[in-house]
């Protein structure tokens, strides 16, 4: 055999084995992510009550004891994104009770389409309970059924908290299209990362190296399988291009708003329609803040929604 034969044979002896040796790696990944899917979901599902209530059924989970919060998420979200946020909130002495709203984890869709449907179906909820009264939190796109709460069950509404929330007509590719073509790119991309679950968990192991990152790994997991949320979100969507306008002057209730003034995902001018349009009502704008400042900017957030909810 002569050398250049023999080099042959090395260089695809070699190319054999890093093939197979890629091959091994990709289907232990693949088998590794769906075990680590299966056991996450079930988690989820196990860590949650579904109720049957008079107007549908509906997931939540309930921890803590004291006042009550209902903690309303975003879109995309479930219970687990409310959960998430109970954790950083940190509030001691309040029953958090964080729901999946209709179209998302658990809950069926049927349960409520519209923002006045789903805050009935809050109330459905804490009639299942045995509550008469609560505060209530939402959470981006968990802001328009906050508000038709404070609105169509004044009397079961202590309180109410936006976080960067959705409180007027809101469309998705109107706001896409008024980004700057960098920044459109961007958050496509962030938005096709964000429910691609497989790269999240292929960096979980060096989760040590970044865990100023990894500290939102709650919040991450909550937008994740978004199959388990889509109808959810489609229909939020859809019920948010619908929105017209609602009779703020009725509101009553102590009202608190949470902003950051360059949220490019809720344009920081909700907020100050909210404000305005709810005299009494306190907006604490986060100079600065993109979408995620209640997260960002956790150190100064949370106490002032602490301290909001203390009062009540």
């Amino acid at each position: 055999m002569t050398d250049q034969e023999d080099t042959l044979k090395t260089r695809q002896f070699t190319g054999l084995t890093t093939l197979l040796f890629a091959f091994t790696a990709v289907s232990s990944y693949i088998v590794a992510f769906q075990r680590w899917k299966r056991q996450t979901i079930a988690r989820i599902q196990a860590e949650s009550d579904l109720s049957t209530t008079a107007l549908g059924s509906i997931e939540y989970q309930g921890q803590g004891e004291g006042p009550v919060l209902l903690v309303i998420h975003g879109s995309p979200g479930g219970y687990d994104q409310g959960a998430a946020f109970v954790k950083l909130l940190r509030s001691q002495g309040h029953t958090s009770i964080a729901i999946s709203r209709p179209g998302y984890l658990r809950t069926p869709l049927s349960s409520g389409c519209t923002p006045e449907e789903q805050a009935d179906l809050f109330v459905a909820l804490l009639d299942t309970l045995g509550i008469s009264q609560a505060a209530i939190i939402g959470i981006s796109g968990g802001g328009p059924s906050a508000l038709q709460f404070a609105l169509r069950h004044p009397e079961r509404c202590q309180g109410l908290v936006m976080i960067s929330g959705v409180t007027q007509r809101y469309s998705e590719g109107e706001a896409l299209s008024a980004l700057p073509l960098l920044l459109r790119w961007l958050k496509r991309l962030s938005s096709k990362i964000t429910t691609a679950v497989p790269v999240l968990f292929l960096l979980l192991p060096f989760a040590h190296l970044l865990p100023k990152v990894f500290a939102s790994v709650d919040m991450l997991n909550s937008v994740m399988f978004y199959s388990l949320r889509q109808s959810g979100y489609q229909n939020d969507l859809a019920q948010f291009e619908r929105i017209t306008s609602y009779p703020l002057e009725r509101i009553k209730t102590p009202v608190f708003i949470l902003h950051g003034t360059c949220d490019k995902e809720v344009p920081f001018e909700h907020a100050k329609y909210l404000a305005q349009g709810v005299p009494h009502a306190k907006l604490y704008a986060i100079r600065g803040g993109s979408h995620m400042a209640f997260f960002t900017h956790a150190k100064m957030a949370m106490p002032e929604i602490r301290a909001f909810l203390d009062v009540l």
